[in-house]
């Protein structure tokens, strides 16, 4: 128990950094798109560029720790965020792109790696609270990008904001260090990183019932959580009319309730109910709650959008660390860092097709009800699934 503080404070510094620049950029976007020359409602495409190269990145990153080491694979991550982060201050478009790729090879791996580094330090019964608290990272970075972000850009500029990012990274890398003589001590230097590594470990997860049904709950649930994430400053100054300030208010509030809610369902799924008819539950009342959501307008009282924004934020964002417990669960023995990395496929996939679809709808209606309608359908439609296989 002890011995998995350190590897647990590590792995939640990475998760959370790596959220501030990613989600750090949909916060801004309604200030740094104009100054780049595009729409702000291109961030969909900004996050299919990301996740896109997520998924390369998700893929070899088992092989690479195997190699180097899970913790300084760690550290080139968070360089790889200084840099994402600096191109997209050239505000150009082209830059952005590049931005995007370099965010998306940092964050892909975040996940499989930290998966790799925890599998190994915690017991059996405590993984859903464990995972459950490092995931609570990725919503606790997007909540400080929301409500640190705004206040910056209108005290200074949307770059200097973005850069902060950049700089937590940089002393996050400096940070672990430490824990690399211990975490990298058992791996493979003479490991060579080769093109099989790309395709195994997907073959792994396709061919186990299990797995393939947590696969498409992955794809689904991500897909669905990201697009809420990204979107959600962006539609609520759109659709409501809101400060910048204040709908990264509401976005904190979203956030907010991710990580009590990562944390809550963390601890019932270790002490109360089963991790697969949670995982169930949350994806429906999701569906209801993103519902609700696109019937937001400017005659709803503050209060009550946050509160739902409160209540979405814990079952969209609530899910992922039960997942990656069950994932280490049905994971063959001495094979988790692989499987991980193949279910990674899956969630950035989820995470790189629904938000520009998401933005595609919005485009063509000039509507935001009927986008969350679709999103909500098919997380609807996951759960109902997962439920199916593992009756």
């Amino acid at each position: 128990m002890r011995g998995a503080i350190g590897p647990l404070l590590a792995t939640f510094s990475i998760q959370t950094v790596a959220a501030v620049a990613l989600f750090g950029v949909a916060v801004i976007a309604p200030v740094a798109a104009p100054e780049i020359g595009v729409d702000a409602t291109l961030i969909g495409t900004f996050s299919a560029i990301v996740y896109g190269a997520g998924m390369l990145g998700g893929l070899l990153a088992g092989a690479f720790a195997d190699r180097f080491g899970a913790i300084r694979v760690s550290q080139v991550l968070m360089v790889l965020a200084l840099l994402a982060v600096s191109l997209l201050t050239l505000s150009t478009p082209l830059a952005a792109i590049v931005s995007a790729i370099f965010l998306g090879l940092c964050y892909g791996p975040v996940n499989p790696v930290s998966t790799h580094i925890l599998a190994r330090v915690t017991s059996k019964d405590r993984r859903p609270l464990f995972f459950s608290i490092k995931q609570t990272g990725m919503p606790a970075g997007a909540g400080i990008a929301g409500l640190l972000l705004p206040m910056v850009t209108a005290a200074y500029d949307w770059r200097v904001a973005i850069l902060m990012a950049g700089v937590m990274a940089a002393a996050v890398a400096l940070l672990i260090q430490p824990l690399r003589g211990r975490l990298d001590a058992i791996r493979q230097p003479t490991r060579m990183v080769r093109m099989r590594d790309v395709a195994a470990p997907v073959k792994l997860i396709w061919q186990n019932y299990r797995l393939r049904s947590l696969a498409i709950v992955g794809f689904v649930y991500s897909g669905v959580q990201v697009t809420v994430m990204t979107f959600y400053v962006v539609y609520l100054t759109a659709a409501l009319s809101l400060a910048l300030t204040t709908a990264g208010l509401i976005f904190t509030l979203l956030q907010l309730g991710a990580i009590l809610g990562r944390l809550f369902w963390g601890a019932i799924a270790e002490r109360y109910l089963p991790a697969s008819p949670l995982l169930v539950g949350l994806g429906v009342v999701t569906g209801g709650l993103t519902v609700t959501a696109g019937l937001y307008d400017a005659d709803w009282p503050f209060w009550s959008v946050g509160l739902v924004s409160f209540i979405l934020g814990a079952t969209s964002a609530g899910w992922n660390g039960i997942f990656f417990s069950e994932l280490v669960k049905y994971a063959p023995a001495d094979r988790t860092g692989e499987t991980a990395s193949g279910m990674q496929v899956f969630i950035m996939a989820g995470v790189a097709a629904v938000p520009p679809v998401f933005g595609v709808i919005v485009a063509a209606l000039g509507d935001y009800r009927a986008a969350f309608a679709m999103v909500a359908a098919v997380m609807v439609a996951a759960a109902v699934h997962h439920k199916v296989v593992f009756r």
